[in-house]
């Protein structure tokens, strides 16, 4: 009577899922590793909970060898998909397709796959190669899967790819279940989600986790949705501009992102500014079952770090492989409250784009300072605190001292001032309704 339970413990112990193609490296499925004698017999496990193997099980240094020969070629704007494999889908999940330029040191999001992913014979999943994604060699293409049932997890599969030249189909304006957010260049794509591997982020058990920015294509699917739990970095994205402002009784200049506000320095008798004229506002909210990118171009040099704010305690840091440094999980989590509204009706899918107005600079004190108007600087007491600017970003009170800005999820406002929470409001569109 205990048979078909053993059974399905073995499975969900033996075979997860993994990429079939593109090939990954080290993969049973990839010619290049199979030539070499030298295949990952493991391919369908998680990283480890420590995520010392993070990204792509540590694989991407096979890069430039000719175990890591590209195994596919994708064409900017071209449509292409996906395979996954395996024997235990632990009832899906959330997935997202990331593209990399620097070896694996940073991944950009192509495709965001939020719920029932992936199914239960692994299932072929579509995405498009971004109009503006940069061409190049040696590219890693990173498949993320977050699991909805068993133990907290993140599995990582990368492809060694080329990006340029070929052809794909192109994806029609119709393709069901897709979001659009017109305009999005390749620099302003979120970094990947990370989460399950000793960081701090994690995922609720028995729910498919929803992507704090899935960037411009998701497919949302299911209803059994949640946020992640405990302290989730930022994704940061590219892009650039500059701006000057002043406030309280001093003025300066700076530079400014279209990811985060940039802080500008003032001097005098006070210190503060108002933000700069590239301070981000709420992406408008999308109509559903379209698809789009902008036109930009944006080499691999100078693709951003993913940016975030980790609560540490002394002395439990872990470092992971090309992925940088993960601090372990803080001793107050994070509470994300989501508001949902539902967007106005109009004659036909467009979107409409909610402005946020520049609060007023504040200053006081004497002798020299920075920060925009309503950003906290230098030491902090309420440690893990938040501070909403302006309802466009905000920071946090982490090991003492107040973090640099950043950028709201698009689509997402939050409330203006200091707490314990940071409430989130979120104008994206789904299928069957608004979250």
């Amino acid at each position: 009577m205990y048979l078909p339970t053993l059974l399905a413990m073995c499975s969900l112990a033996t075979a997860h899922m993994d990429l079939m193609y593109p090939p990954p490296l080290k993969s049973k499925f990839n010619p290049f590793a199979k030539a070499a004698g030298n295949i990952d017999s493991d391919m369908t496990s998680p990283l480890p909970a420590s995520g010392g193997n993070n990204p792509c099980k540590g694989y991407q240094s096979l890069l430039g060898t000719p175990e890591g020969a590209s195994v596919a070629t994708f064409s900017p704007g071209g449509k292409y998909n996906l395979t996954i494999e395996g024997g235990a889908f632990h009832e899906g999940g959330s997935c997202q397709a990331s593209l990399s330029y620097d070896k694996g040191q940073t991944f950009t999001v192509i495709q965001s796959w939020v719920g029932e992913c992936p199914t239960s014979s692994g299932g072929t999943w579509d995405f498009t190669v971004p109009d503006d994604a940069p061409e190049g060699k040696d590219v890693l293409l990173q498949w993320q899967w977050y699991n909805r049932v068993g133990n907290r997890e993140q599995y990582s599969n990368c492809a060694s790819v080329t990006i340029g030249g070929g052809g794909g189909a192109k994806r029609s304006a119709g393709d069901e279940g897709v979001t659009k957010r017109a305009g999005t260049k390749f620099s302003d794509r979120p970094a990947t989600f990370v989460a399950n591997i000793g960081n701090g982020c994690g995922t609720v058990p028995g729910m498919d986790v929803i992507f704090p920015d899935p960037g411009p294509d998701v497919v949302t699917a299911g209803s059994k949705l949640a946020a992640p739990t405990g302290t989730c970095q930022a994704p940061a994205a590219g892009g650039g501009g500059s701006g000057s402002g002043s406030g309280g009784s001093g003025s300066g200049g700076g530079s400014s992102s279209s990811a985060a506000p940039t802080t500008t320095a003032g001097s005098g008798s006070g210190s503060g500014s108002s933000p700069s004229s590239a301070a981000p506002t709420p992406t408008s909210a999308a109509a559903p079952t379209t698809s789009g990118s902008g036109s930009h171009s944006l080499s691999p040099s100078s693709a951003s770090l993913p940016g975030g704010v980790f609560v540490t305690t002394p002395g439990d840091s872990d470092s992971g492989s090309a992925s940088g440094s993960a601090s372990a999980p803080p001793s107050k989590p994070t509470t994300f409250a989501t508001a949902t509204t539902r967007p106005a009706a109009t004659g036909g899918q467009g979107s409409a784009t909610t402005p946020v107005p520049a609060p007023a600079g504040t200053g006081t004190g004497s002798g020299t300072g920075t920060g925009t108007a309503g950003t906290q600087s230098g030491a902090c007491t309420n440690e893990g605190a938040w501070n909403c600017i302006g309802g466009a970003s905000f920071q946090r009170c982490a090991s003492g001292s107040w973090s640099a800005p950043m950028a709201m999820a698009a689509g997402t406002s939050c409330k203006a001032g200091v707490s314990d929470t940071l409430w989130r409001r979120s104008s994206r569109v789904r299928r069957g309704g608004v979250w």
